[in-house]
């Protein structure tokens, strides 16, 4: 194919083309933007036609950006254009145009009319690949629903006071429970957000602003959620205006603020920014248990950012981690779920990239100076009796600056270590720990009652005189679950008094600042990947 001529500026005029590109009602548009920005290589113009060959619906759309864009010596690779039906939920969309009428007469010219206005990009597509057969299509597709299958439709539309922001337009389908065959659907444009339900029951519509658990409310939480992290600041939420949709249109029920109930702001101005993509986190708008832990564990990260109080903070980050961490468990107790995670985090240390730069960089003394060791190891194994459960705890670190602390506490143990023979069913508890079991078993005979001491005093000496490579995310699972597990217990049952209740800063509040980063990096990361979580089953 023989090459077109471009040149290697910007266009006076690209922000026109831009616009077009943008025009989801009509692949004309997007087709004439292609035309344009193919005759000029710049950042703005590859930019478009990489989004536009990548996510546009319309296979020549796609194909046309592809040309351009391998024109301009791109190495680009156009995917094939797939079989089946170009939106999956088509079907879906029709019910719910059908069902606005309420039962009422209507011509095709009024359901092409409100199918233009309610879903252009679908009106799009089926126009551009129906041709001449597109209103048979629509025909055909009418006939097949009900004269009243489902009544009440339903639109919410919440703006923001943000005239600055320019977000392209998406459509995301929105699962809810109890829904079978049909969706809710969230239309995201600059500064509006936009969702169209359909319920088969008629719904009190004070519900959706009161009640947690009317599914349209959670919808709407599920969509500020999202549009936060695009936005990536806080913007205000101007106005909530929930809708009931008729043929004539639709009817403002209630609409926020009032006079009696105020729109409260989810965020303030201290959000700043988090560093989590939107594309990872699309399995929100699903109704399972995985959607439902990432959408409480965004929650209370988000939350956890618009508070200078460091106890606050780390109250909300430890929700926000243990909702990713009881999904993974699937009901499992509160042990199980720890060592499941940290088997996660450590078999995966390619998904954790940024926490291991953060643990690498942390030494030995610094470890020391921000982790109350002694008071963490004999709060967790303050018995003789756990002293079995505390060799299980040792053996499962390998890396140099854990074990060096922790064989720098080892003699507050050393009693109950020379004394564990005489331990009351010593071998079911060693029995419990694959990993240690062979500690007791190899050594019970041995004339020595020293031994298992000196085991475990070897065993550290040797993880901190032979370094293994690559441990480094074992101090961030030490520090995220065993020591902030430490940390939750004694704040949140007060332990401890009221963090806040002070006169300055005290060691504990800049302890927390340094878990805290350590913690809100972590979890981060596994929201972001999410497609990833292994679940117990």
């Amino acid at each position: 194919m023989a090459k077109s001529e471009f040149q290697s500026k910007k266009p006076n005029n690209i922000r026109e083309y831009i616009e077009l590109a943008n025009d989801i009602s009509d692949y004309k548009n997007r087709l004439k933007a292609i035309d344009f920005l193919s005759k000029y290589k710049c950042y703005e113009s590859k930019k478009e036609l990489y989004r536009l060959m990548k996510t546009d619906k319309i296979f020549a759309v796609k194909e046309q950006a592809f040309r351009a864009l391998q024109n301009f010596g791109e190495d680009v690779r156009l995917t094939k254009k797939k079989k089946g039906k170009s939106v999956k939920t088509i079907n879906d969309k029709l019910l719910i145009l059908h069902n606005s009428f309420n039962g009422d007469p209507y011509t095709l010219t009024d359901f092409k009319i409100k199918f233009k206005d309610l879903y252009p990009y679908i009106y799009d597509i089926y126009n551009y690949e129906k041709k001449s057969k597109f209103d048979s299509f629509i025909t055909s597709s009418i006939k097949t629903f009900a004269k009243r299958k489902i009544k009440h439709n339903y639109s919410i539309n919440i703006s923001f006071d943000a005239p600055d922001i320019f977000i392209s337009r998406e459509i995301f389908d929105m699962e809810y429970k109890g829904s079978s065959d049909t969706n809710d659907e969230l239309e995201i444009k600059n500064d509006t957000l936009t969702i169209r339900s359909n319920r088969s029951a008629k719904i009190n519509l004070i519900n959706i602003v009161f009640s947690e658990s009317n599914s349209i409310h959670n919808q709407i939480i599920k969509s500020l959620i999202y549009y936060y992290i695009k936005v990536n600041r806080f913007v205000p939420i101007k106005s909530i205006s929930i809708n009931r949709i008729k043929q004539t249109g639709e009817d403002t029920i209630i609409s926020l603020p009032t006079t009696k109930i105020a729109v409260e702001q989810i965020l303030n101005e201290k959000f700043i920014s988090i560093d989590i993509s939107t594309v990872n986190i699309n399995d929100l708008f699903k109704s399972d248990d995985k959607s439902k832990a990432i959408q409480y564990a965004l929650t209370y990260l988000l939350k956890s950012k618009i508070t200078n109080e460091q106890s606050e903070r780390f109250e909300k980050l430890w929700k926000s981690f243990n909702s990713i961490y009881h999904y993974l468990g699937n009901g499992a107790n509160e042990n199980e779920c720890h060592r499941l995670i940290r088997n996660f985090i450590l078999t995966n240390p390619t998904l954790f990239s940024k926490s291991h730069r953060k643990a690498k960089a942390i030494t030995i003394k610094e470890l020391r100076e921000k982790v109350r060791f002694y008071e963490l190891l004999s709060n967790d194994y303050d018995t003789k009796e756990k002293i079995v459960s505390f060799i299980a705890f040792v053996f499962r670190y390998q890396n140099k600056v854990v074990c060096k602390n922790l064989l720098d506490n080892i003699s507050y143990f050393e009693t109950d270590l020379k004394d564990i023979f005489n331990l009351d069913k010593v071998e079911s508890k060693f029995n419990k720990f694959d990993y240690i079991k062979d500690l007791y078993h190899n050594n019970k005979s041995s004339s020595d009652k020293d031994i298992i001491f000196k085991k475990v005093k070897d065993y550290l000496e040797d993880k901190v005189k032979n370094p293994v490579p690559n441990t480094e995310l074992e101090i961030t699972a030490f520090i995220c679950l065993k020591y902030c597990y430490y940390l939750r217990n004694k704040i949140f049952h007060a332990e401890k008094q009221d963090l806040t209740f002070r006169f300055a800063k005290n060691n504990l509040i800049f302890e927390l600042e340094w878990v805290n980063e350590i913690l809100e990096t972590l979890i981060v990361e596994l929201i972001s990947t999410n497609v990833n979580w292994t679940r117990k089953n």
